[in-house]
């Protein structure tokens, strides 16, 4: 018996070192499945990776051509499958012509863009398959199927209204983008501006310059309008900058600034827009968080973050007339066509406050729910617009009814929105993009990809 004992432990103490030199791998995948030491030989036959199936893909050229049938260079095309995904885009060569390679399938839509046009746009049409693979030899090439995109005819001959730059300012990085809306064409991305986080800008009244900052910063800097380069870094040696804003009677740039180390500090710098010499300086005594014009210039409206509160201010005489109290800090604020009525909204409240632009009175309220970021009064007075982050959509607010009356989904954590005569454009911080809204249909007529965190829209006009 004792003999026996030992046989099997002499057994046992083998199959353990046996276990030790050796891997026990999985047939399939060739990977381990019992611990062993590496190096150890594979049990079963050894693993054959299974390719993965490519898509058949298309050939397609697409030649761009001007209202009048001439072929345009330089255009930008876009191929968009029946999901609304961009597959392929390329520019056009001096005939007019881009070539791209897609996926085949159906729902396809051709969309053609160039600076002073308006977009072309074909489909939906179906990529064709390529002929099958020979067994042996070369594979043959794909014929290609050719497709003509017409461009619109450009805004300027439509309406005496011309749109002319749209100003993008992003907030994880700060800079600015610049789209021509006519074409809805991203045309440039300016440098970065420092090291902050939210961008703060304002266009001049012709577009030829951009002043912009981050919010945070203690300079100004000055960018070309055409090309985003910088032309000039101001310091202005007034603390923290917070909002800017261009008088539209005389084109004077206004700066809000503020002690970093006490909110309760604000200030107000009216700066000449040729010499950037600081003209005159107020004390507010809070923060601004926001300025907006009268169309006339006749009255500033400051918002302020920790007093709740918005300062009327008249800058001929730089004083402030009025304080109105509201509930909360406001997070945007915008006027009536005719300037008679001032509208706030609140990211923590939830509702969108009326007050007289020149008293400060409220006159109504409407509920619109918690998330508002930005506010905008249709050119009719009867529509307001509510952008909500917490949604992802935009508010259509009937104000004869006071009440919600669509939604329009945009893009994710919207922050801004401008209004023009063609759309409401709307900053999609959280999808790198700007949503332009149509107006009567209330749906999405066009999605730009601008990248970055687009918190800030500034639209210049020319007439």
């Amino acid at each position: 018996m004792r003999v026996l004992w030992i046989v099997a432990g002499l057994l046992l103490i083998g199959l353990v070192a046996v276990g030790a030199k050796l891997v026990v791998r999985s047939a399939a995948t060739g990977e381990a499945v019992l611990p062993g030491v590496a190096g150890a030989p594979v049990i079963g036959p050894p693993a054959t990776p299974t390719p993965t199936p490519q898509p058949l893909r298309g050939r397609v050229r697409v030649q761009v051509l001007d209202p009048s049938g001439v072929p345009v260079a330089l255009a930008l095309v876009e191929l968009r499958d029946r999901f609304n995904a961009v597959q392929g885009s390329a520019e056009t060569n001096v005939a007019g012509d881009a070539i791209l390679t897609v996926p085949a399938g159906p729902g396809y839509i051709a969309t053609a863009r160039r600076e002073g046009f308006g977009p072309g746009r074909l489909g939906p049409f179906e990529v064709d398959r390529p002929p099958p693979t020979p067994t042996s030899g070369t594979p043959p090439r794909p014929p290609t199927q050719s497709l003509q995109v017409r461009l619109e005819v450009p805004t300027q001959t439509k309406s005496a209204a011309v749109v002319s730059r749209l100003f993008v300012g992003h907030g994880t990085s700060p800079r600015v983008t610049l789209i021509d809306p006519t074409a809805s064409l991203l045309l440039k991305h300016s440098e970065p501006l420092g090291q902050g986080r939210q961008t703060v800008q304002a266009p001049s009244r012709d577009a030829s310059k951009v002043y912009a900052s981050w919010a945070g910063g203690t300079e100004l800097w000055v960018l070309n309008g055409g090309e985003l380069t910088v032309e000039k870094q101001v310091p202005l040696n007034a603390g923290a900058i917070s909002a800017l804003a261009v008088n539209p009677r005389d084109g004077r740039l206004w700066v809000a600034t503020y002690n970093p180390e006490s909110t309760d500090s604000g200030f107000l710098l009216e700066v000449d827009a040729g010499s950037f010499d600081v003209v005159r300086r107020l004390t507010l005594g809070q923060m601004t968080a926001g300025l907006r014009f009268q169309p006339d210039g006749s009255l500033l409206y400051a918002r302020h973050r920790g007093g709740s509160a918005i300062s009327f201010i008249d800058p001929g005489t730089g004083r402030v007339e009025r304080v109105a109290r509201v509930s909360q800090f406001p997070t945007d604020m915008a006027l009536s066509p005719d300037g008679s009525r001032l509208y706030v909204v609140f990211l923590g409240g939830e509702r969108l406050v009326e007050l007289d632009a020149r008293t400060g009175d409220q006159a109504r309220t409407v509920d619109v729910g918690s998330g508002a970021t930005a506010v905008l009064a249709h050119p009719d007075g009867k529509r307001i617009y509510v952008v909500n982050q917490v949604l992802g959509s935009v508010q259509v607010i009937d104000m004869a009814g006071a009440q919600v009356t669509d939604l329009i989904p945009v893009g994710r954590t919207p922050q801004a929105a401008v209004l023009a005569a063609d759309g409401l454009y709307v900053a999609n911080s959280g999808s790198g993009s700007v949503s332009v809204i149509d107006l009567e249909k209330h749906t999405i007529r066009e999605t730009l990809q601008t990248g970055g965190s687009p918190s800030s829209l500034a639209l210049v006009v020319r007439t």
